[in-house]
């Protein structure tokens, strides 16, 4: 009988140790996350990236706040450069790099791609992030998220319609537009 027993208390231990590392190699867990946010456009004027962007490209800082079921209260800030598409130059499409960072100063590295749609009433937005680590709790993170949104302001931030210039130049002496938007997504940290 303390054979059976010991047999028994051997296989069960054995079982669980085989689950354990099984779960331990099967590598990060991975977490939907939600965001809102809000905050301030600033066109800074021509891109400076001139291997990747043609003349009359624009470079744009955005800043917010928001909650992220990721992170908490968080600040957000994103640089970008972005180009206005012919024929109309009614819309754009951009890339950069983006940083979110959580109360306690842990930061969320993102790479971005953003396209902005001026024919709708207000003008929005659509940005891609691609989660490329961090520091802190997000150290060695990865992951994607996708966010949309508007302008907020009621001054118009793109009076000019479908005759803006090829390169819109008018678009540098733009003020600080607000903006407001979501993002949902994944992150294994």
């Amino acid at each position: 009988m303390k054979r059976l027993f010991a047999i028994t208390v051997v296989m069960l231990l054995s079982s669980a140790m085989f689950f354990v590392v099984i779960c331990a190699g099967a590598g990060p867990v991975t977490k939907p996350f939600q965001a809102m946010w809000t905050g301030t456009i600033y066109v800074l004027g021509p891109c400076p990236d001139t291997n990747n962007f043609p003349p009359g490209a624009a470079q744009v800082i955005n800043v917010g706040k928001g909650v992220s079921t990721l992170a908490g209260k968080s600040d957000f800030i994103s640089s970008y450069c972005t180009n206005f598409l012919p024929p109309n130059y009614n819309t754009a499409e951009g890339s950069g790099w983006a940083i979110l960072t959580a109360a306690n100063g842990d930061a969320l590295h993102l790479l971005i791609t953003v396209t902005l749609d001026l024919r709708t009433n207000p003008p929005s937005w659509t940005e891609h992030e691609t989660v490329v680590g961090g520091t802190g709790m997000f150290k060695g993170a990865a992951g994607e998220s996708d966010s949309e949104g508007t302008w907020t302001l009621g001054t118009d931030p793109f009076p000019y319609g479908e005759s803006i210039p090829p390169i819109p130049l008018v678009l540098y002496r733009q003020p600080p537009q607000g903006w407001t938007g979501t993002t949902e997504g994944w992150s294994t940290n």
